[in-house]
């Protein structure tokens, strides 16, 4: 069986608990968290960011390509942006001068900062306040008071008898978590279960080289500088399995490189306890922790051939000043499996994977395609005759 589900293949970070991407950082993919997500001033999430709590996107150019689904509040800061939907359970806050390129659905007040664009509409279950040169471009509709500043382009305002929002999407993103959270800790038993293969020393001081295989040690730490190459041996399919009892510790400006490995190559770290990977470190392949993962800043975490960098974990998720996770445009072509002799080996993707926060998209469709027909049929939706 595939050692991660749909969710959980194609995910760049996963975060039980909570997650934080400090100013400057990017992480290249999705990021899904169990609580808050919390992305930096000027940060960006080039996939979609799915949070149980509030999700707050800082200033500046901070950014998130995909959608943004939120079971709290949705903050966006002056000048950042959201490619596509925005839906929260929570009131959505848009800063002056920042971007959504869809539309703005939420359970509570909405509001949009002066001089923002929001491409869609702007559906409120609470007021709507439309700021001073701020454009929607289709129209905003609120069970409250709509207030539009006058210098702001608003095709059209509706006043609705019901709130927009999905009642149970806090609870129906934390499902998907819970059994997100359930398959990473069924994953790191199967690593485990492959058994010690060779024993590493606690602290790692020289420059090391390893080929292909399964190794083990109660905790592991690189000191400042080290560089541990993963060869490859010019072979496909070369799979690198660390299950670490403890701790995963990296020093400042370590370095883990992976050469001469063709095609379905992968690299796994299965830690018991937390991983923190220095300041400036460069690190490759895929991390599954029982507590928290942290990346110092200016650090970056890669992928391999068949896997793009992953960091997945049962507590929470931070990443420093500058720090960046996976590679542009990297998409997994394929997934670890654990075959009937015990060994995992690639098995190469045939069919598209899902999005990890696909779910989160279908409610925000169905939501807004319920929308729609209730609109058509003007069960609930009054038009006010005003542009």
């Amino acid at each position: 069986m595939p050692i991660l589900n749909a969710d959980l293949q194609t995910m760049s970070v996963f975060a039980d608990i909570y997650a934080t991407t400090g100013a400057n950082s990017i992480v290249y993919g999705s990021l899904l968290s169990g609580d808050v997500s919390t992305v930096g001033a000027n940060a960006s999430i080039t996939g979609n960011l799915v949070s149980v709590g509030a999700a707050t996107i800082g200033a500046g150019k901070a950014s998130v390509g995909g959608y943004l689904t939120s079971g709290g509040l949705a903050t966006i800061g002056a000048g950042a942006s959201v490619g596509s939907d925005i839906l929260s359970s929570g009131a959505a806050t848009i800063g002056a001068n920042a971007y959504v390129g869809g539309n703005v659905t939420t359970n509570g007040v909405a509001t949009t900062g002066d001089t923002s664009v929001v491409a869609g509409h702007v559906v409120a279950g609470g007021a709507a306040s439309i700021g001073a040169n701020a454009i929607v471009d289709k129209y905003v509709g609120a069970v409250g008071v709509i207030s539009v500043a006058a210098s702001a382009i608003v095709p059209l305002k509706m006043t609705l008898s019901l709130s927009p929002a999905i009642p149970n999407l806090t609870a129906v993103i934390n499902e998907r978590v819970v059994a997100d959270a359930a398959q990473i800790e069924t994953t790191q038993r199967m690593l485990n279960n492959l058994g010690g293969g060779l024993k590493l020393a606690p602290t790692m001081v020289t420059n090391t080289t390893l080929m292909s295989g399964v190794y083990s040690a109660a905790s592991l730490s690189t000191t400042a500088g080290t560089t541990l190459t993963l060869d490859g041996q010019n072979k496909p399919n070369q799979l690198w399995v660390f299950n670490i009892a403890n701790i995963l510790v990296t020093g400042a400006s370590t370095k883990v490189d992976m050469i001469n490995a063709g095609p379905g190559s992968a690299v796994i770290w299965n830690t018991g306890g937390y991983a923190s990977l220095g300041a400036s470190s460069e690190f490759i392949g895929t991390v599954l922790a029982q507590d928290y993962i942290s990346v110092g800043a200016n650090a970056l975490v890669s992928g391999s051939d068949a896997f793009c960098g992953q960091l997945l974990s049962r507590s929470y998720v931070s990443a420093g000043a500058s720090a960046v996770i996976g590679s542009a445009g990297c998409v997994s072509k394929g997934v670890i499996d654990i075959s009937k002799d015990g060994k995992p080996s690639y098995v190469p993707t045939t069919s598209a994977v899902p999005e990890p926060s696909t779910y989160a998209m279908l409610l925000a469709g169905t939501c807004l395609l319920s929308l729609r027909k209730r609109r058509a049929k003007n069960i609930w939706l009054t038009e006010k005759k005003e542009v």
